[in-house]
């Protein structure tokens, strides 16, 4: 169900303009907080540019999360669900630029974005590399209005069924251990997932968990540097106290 692509698709640009709003995800390297923004009116704040870079004009609210955040790493993810009748999530894995309203490049930005591209009380576009674009069923977002036996449409959020009867008919065939074991058993970026997958994988749970530490610890080199510098420098320091 899951499906992955190095790049915007044609079919992926009709559906994220079609779709009613947006989700920006972006977090701090350390801190308490992770950033979930809905983004309204794609079609007026939202712009493909090439098939691996988007933008979207970010209007003034009460917060300044996705710039700030932005600033720190760059990360970034947007999603697009539908809730019609036809399912569907896509995520895009992203490097950000934030590009604010003072800034040279921001005109010419905007009109690369198109003439009908623009939000009252714009401060900033974020300009985002796209490096992976992943696609998922959407079995689980709810369906706006449904169409009853009568032809009449009922208004409002609705369960989709479609998850269930998915789950049903492979606990029927015993085959959802197996997807578990083959989906749920680590993260996109090799972090440890579902305990009982990887059990099922035959994995060495304490040496798989102590790489996870290590890979964690050596993708915070930045840290690790400094943490170098400081002992070297105490290190000089208390040498050259001693000599004197």
């Amino acid at each position: 169900m899951v499906k992955f692509f190095p790049s915007i698709e044609p079919e992926h640009e009709d559906f994220m303009l079609s779709q009613p709003l947006f989700f920006v995800a972006s977090a701090p390297w350390a801190g308490k907080h992770i950033n979930l923004s809905p983004k309204g009116l794609p079609s007026r704040s939202f712009s493909i540019l090439t098939r691996n870079t988007v933008a979207y004009i970010d209007a003034t609210g009460s917060g300044c999360e996705t710039i700030s955040h932005i600033y720190e790493n760059g990360r970034v993810t947007v999603m697009f669900c539908s809730f019609g009748v036809s399912p569907k999530i896509m995520r895009l894995f992203c490097k950000g630029t934030v590009v604010e309203k003072a800034d040279e490049e921001f005109q010419r930005l905007k009109m690369q974005m198109g003439k009908s591209v623009g939000l009252t009380g714009a401060r900033a576009i974020i300009l985002l590399d796209v490096f992976k674009v992943q696609t998922s069923c959407g079995f689980g977002v709810p369906l706006i209005g449904e169409t009853t036996a009568s032809g009449d449409e009922e208004k409002g959020f609705h369960d989709r069924n479609s998850l269930d009867k998915w789950t049903s008919s492979m606990q029927e065939k015993k085959a959802l251990p197996e997807y578990q074991r083959n989906s749920n058993f680590r993260s996109l970026d090799g972090l440890t997932g579902l305990r009982s997958a990887r059990r099922a994988r035959g994995q060495w749970m304490l040496f798989e968990d102590c790489w996870a530490w290590v890979m964690r610890i050596m993708k915070q080199w930045d840290a690790v540097m400094v943490g170098i510098l400081i002992a070297t420098s105490v290190m000089l320091i208390s040498k050259s106290y001693i000599s004197i």
